[in-house]
């Protein structure tokens, strides 16, 4: 009897014995964040003691009655040199896990919806750019950055916060050039950018499902700090979708959209890798929230409020992309619901947040016959712009794109004088013309002409005879190109605004 109750003993600890886990972030070839405090944490038996060793320091801490632990590293400096980190828990068995080729750099989140996955060069398929960034394949195939990284988060929801799935780092080498095939083009040439100028290693965390929207993107702590938005912090998430719901979607020839509810993407595609040490993220996302437009910049500051916390990363630099223009399928500007409206509240959280915010401007790249422009090489040149002067200290590096300021009404009623921010000079493409509109006092607009000159900042538009000018637009309309640039070749954005009268 005493046998048996010994073997019961030993067969109820095994079962209870939680083998030493690390969090899904950390595996061989990865990359740690430089200059800050390194969260390292995992599973492991209830009570054991979990020694962490890199970089010549060691830190211990004690599971939790659930097995959870953590330490924090003290902040590291940049290290191109392969090294490993072991982690060891003295338990129900010791045990040890060593992770092997890790760097120490600078590592970003990037997330958003489809223009974010949009792949480097997957296995060809018949559309346009048979969805894939235009000049993918060479890229990866003539590029040696052993010190660039990225991990892929596979797409999944959840109701309830989770950790699952062990991720896996690859390098940005020929060698590995199908896991790069797949991976985001915005991020991949976004990192990639950032090391050739720095000459440290980089990592790039792509989270991103295409055709998401920003709410389900948002954790709690955002929700409960925004100001019309805290009920979702704790809205419950269905799992089974309601008949009308199954009705709507066979109907449109889909499933369920049960993804899209608040917090369903953050609960298994971003919870699961915070705290990871992160210098901020890259967010290229908006599509979908069109028709919500006048919600979007409180979504946006709820957004980067929760992956601030979440991250314990304090101002969380943030760098967004404004969508690009697209026909939509609409007839008429007044039939679009909001693309152009969310263009210019992307813009304006990108320019009112602070240093640690921008926004890269996408006017001159969108493709009017498709929502995934190919030439994902500029979108992630925009945004590593931006990194490298706000965050870097690259000053010299022109990364802001022209800003409208004002319009002025001449005295004699015939011209309207438009200023700009961020503008030395123009250029243009060929026979480019822009479409500058005026409306008078019936608020219809009308194309107007332009006089445009290189070396002028400001920019006159031609009264039509008759006419009383109120407001002025540019790009109005989702399906009109921006080729208009400064002269650092970045183009100025859809806007509005209103005319005044010349000073007396």
């Amino acid at each position: 009897m005493k046998k048996l109750m010994t073997l019961a003993a030993v067969i109820a600890a095994i079962a209870m014995h939680a083998a030493l886990t690390p969090a899904t972030l950390f595996s061989d070839h990865c990359v740690l964040q430089r200059g800050k405090k390194v969260p390292v944490w995992g599973k492991a038996d209830p009570g054991a003691a979990v020694t962490v060793e890199f970089a010549g320091q060691k830190k211990q801490a004690k599971a939790d009655g659930a097995g959870c632990w953590r330490v924090d590293l003290d902040p590291l400096e940049v290290s191109c040199d392969p090294r490993e980190m072991r982690i060891a828990a003295d338990g129900a068995a010791h045990e040890e896990v060593v992770l092997k080729d890790v760097l120490v750099g600078v590592v970003w989140l990037c997330g958003g919806q489809s223009n974010m996955t949009f792949a480097m060069w997957p296995e060809p398929r018949i559309g346009t750019h048979a969805g894939r960034e235009m000049n993918g394949y060479y890229d990866i195939m003539l590029t040696d950055a052993p010190l660039v990284r990225g991990v892929n988060m596979p797409q999944c929801w959840s109701a309830e916060e989770k950790d699952h799935a062990k991720l896996k780092w690859f390098a940005f080498t020929p060698a590995n050039a199908r896991d790069a095939m797949v991976f985001s083009g915005a991020a991949w040439h976004f990192a990639v950018r950032l090391n050739q100028a720095l000459k440290i290693p980089v990592g790039v965390i792509e989270s991103a499902w295409g055709g998401s929207c920003i709410e389900t993107w948002i954790p709690s702590d955002g929700y409960l700090a925004s100001e019309n938005f805290k009920g979702l912090a704790t809205r419950k998430i269905a799992t089974e979708a309601t008949p009308e719901q199954v009705a709507q979607a066979k109907k449109a020839g889909r499933k369920p959209s049960l993804h899209q509810q608040a917090r369903a993407c953050w609960n298994a595609m971003i919870y699961p890798l915070a705290p990871y040490g992160i210098e901020g993220a890259i967010w290229y996302q908006g599509c979908s929230n069109r028709g919500r437009w006048k919600e979007y910049y409180e979504m946006l500051t709820a957004l980067r409020t929760g992956w601030s916390k979440r991250f314990e990363v304090a101002d969380m630099p943030f760098f967004l992309c404004q969508i690009t223009p697209y026909g939509y399928g609409f007839k008429t500007e007044e039939a679009d619901p909001g693309e152009v409206q969310i263009r210019e509240e992307m813009e304006r959280f990108g320019r009112s947040n602070g240093n640690n915010v921008g926004c890269a401007i996408l006017s001159d790249i969108g493709e009017l016959d498709c929502i995934h422009p190919g030439d994902k090489r500029t979108v992630g040149t925009r945004l590593a712009a931006l990194a490298l002067n706000r965050i870097y200290g690259k000053k010299n590096l022109k990364c802001d794109a022209p800003v409208f300021d004002k319009a002025v009404l001449s005295a004699d009623g015939k011209r309207v004088t438009l200023s700009f921010h961020n503008v030395d000079g123009w250029c243009m493409k060929g026979t480019y013309e822009p479409r500058f509109e005026l409306a008078g006092t019936n608020g219809v607009y009308a194309a107007v002409k332009s006089v445009i000159k290189s070396n002028v900042k400001s920019i006159d538009l031609v009264v039509p005879d008759g006419m009383e000018p109120k407001k002025v637009a540019y790009m109005r309309r989702s399906c009109v190109h921006g080729f208009l640039k400064n002269e650092a070749g970045l183009p100025l954005g859809p806007f509005r605004g209103q005319v005044g009268s010349a000073s007396k």
